[in-house]
């Protein structure tokens, strides 16, 4: 069949991201045999429905792939959905391949599938990994049976090391220049049981690793015949469980690739050993997944881990004289005003190179945190959907705000999504143009100085 997938993202905050799932479902429908083509809007600006249009023309498509990524941009008090985006690209779609059947997935599908199904007018839908699901989905278009309007995919217990991300079909020479890496996952899974947290039902419960030499294959081939050395995993916690991470670290440092990496690493479990691996394999930053730094917000999110062991993992990062943020989620449950005033001294002691702070919850359905405040009345009727919802404790609502605008002024290294806007924007594409690669917080404390001198 003729298919094509379409990435709808165009978010650019703080950078555009490699679309690695849209890319693994056309790497997996090109596998099972299929002519897949692939329209990425990210880089497109306004040209998109034009572009897309013509695409569709050209190719006349018998599928439809639709990739929703995020639902919202999870910014309060600023938030900003992607809906109306969405029903713009799902109107470009039909209009221009009317005989073509939409089917419709990704995360932010996969959290709501009733709803955007409803809303973009989708014919069918795949709610969670769509690697099998899409290609067995096509073979019943194929034989024209009449498929499930939504297929419920449940995590792979053992994905097909065969089918890897079409990333042939991705500007990735424009995603590196501008967006300072190139994303890798090397598993998938969360066994952690946050309150908030949408991994554990997107990926399962459990930790399923990639085949590692192929993985480094790839990070290889990128390195050597593109000229690639800096990358971001994109695995949800990479020290989590210990022993894959070594076993990464490990295979890098023995093929002496000389890459700089980055990832996201949890104070939970870990050890001076996996940091310590870390740096020798070329990690030079982490995004810290502290959330909360106050023991009773900490027990309100249901993390798993305390203060003493974020203290640890900071003073290990230091030692390994690897760059860390802290990204936090600020008045979640048990917030109060002492434990904001706790948190914010906590996190300055720790000495990182940026806050990334995010201001209230967003609540999305089947999680811990989505439960407790239906049944305590705390959304006030407010129904959890399409339209961005967060929980903010009673405690701080009124006053959340102003902590978060003091904060920033009293430590510009701190940063907070729903009150920035595009305030940054430029400066980071500038810096981008210029070369910078790696993580952008990581320039920020010096960027905050000279801010206000931008022409």
């Amino acid at each position: 069949m003729r298919v094509t997938i379409v990435a709808a993202n165009q978010e650019h905050k703080p950078d555009p991201v490699v679309p690695l799932g849209a890319a693994l479902v056309a790497g997996a429908a090109r596998h099972a045999g299929h002519d897949v083509h692939f329209y990425d809007a990210c880089f497109a600006a306004s040209r998109w429905p034009d572009e897309l249009a013509q695409h569709l023309h050209s190719f006349d498509p018998q599928v439809v792939g639709l990739s929703l990524r995020n639902v919202d941009d999870v910014a309060w008090p600023r938030a900003f959905s992607y809906l109306d985006h969405y029903r713009a690209v799902a109107r470009v779609i039909r209009q221009a391949a009317p005989r073509a059947k939409l089917i419709i997935g990704g995360s932010a599908f996969s959290l709501f599938p009733d709803e955007f199904l409803t809303e973009l007018g989708g014919d069918f839908g795949i709610a969670g990994e769509g690697e099998q699901a899409f290609p067995n989905l096509l073979a019943e278009l194929e034989q024209a049976r009449s498929p499930a309007r939504i297929t419920y995919a449940p995590p792979l217990e053992t994905p097909n090391s065969e089918v890897q991300p079409a990333l042939d079909l991705l500007d990735l020479d424009q995603y590196y220049r501008r967006g300072g890496a190139l994303n890798v996952q090397t598993r998938r899974g969360c066994p952690f049981l946050c309150s908030y947290c949408t991994y554990p039902m997107l990926e399962g419960g459990s930790s399923r690793p990639a085949a590692i030499a192929r993985v480094v294959d790839s990070l290889q081939h990128l390195h050597e015949e593109r000229g690639f050395d800096h990358f971001f995993i994109v695995d949800n916690t990479f020290n989590a469980p210990p022993a894959h991470a070594l076993a990464v670290c490990d295979e890098l440092k023995r093929r002496h690739l000389q890459l700089r990496w980055s990832a996201y690493v949890t104070p939970a479990g870990l050890t001076r050993e996996v940091v310590q691996a870390m740096a020798q394999a070329g990690c030079t930053s982490v995004d810290l997944g502290t959330d909360a730094a106050s023991e009773a917000t900490l027990a309100g999110l249901k993390k798993s881990f305390s203060q003493a062991e974020i203290a640890r993992a900071c003073e290990w990062l230091h030692e390994a004289r690897i760059r860390f943020s802290h990204s936090l989620i600020l008045g979640g449950p048990g917030e109060t005003p002492a434990t904001l005033e706790e948190t914010r001294a906590f996190v300055n002691a720790t000495r990182p190179a940026a806050v990334i702070a995010m201001l209230g919850v967003r609540v999305y359905p089947g999680t811990a945190l989505a439960a407790s405040a239906q049944s305590g009345g705390m959304l006030d009727g407010q129904r959890i959907g399409l339209q961005p919802l967060f929980y903010i404790s009673d405690e701080v609502r009124d006053h959340l705000e102003a902590f978060a605008r003091q904060t920033r002024n009293d430590f510009p290294f701190w940063y907070f999504p729903g009150l920035e806007g595009n305030r940054w924007q430029r400066f980071w594409q500038r810096q981008r143009a210029h070369g910078v690669r790696g993580p952008l917080w990581a320039i920020m404390p010096d960027a905050s100085q000279n801010l206000s001198t931008q022409p």
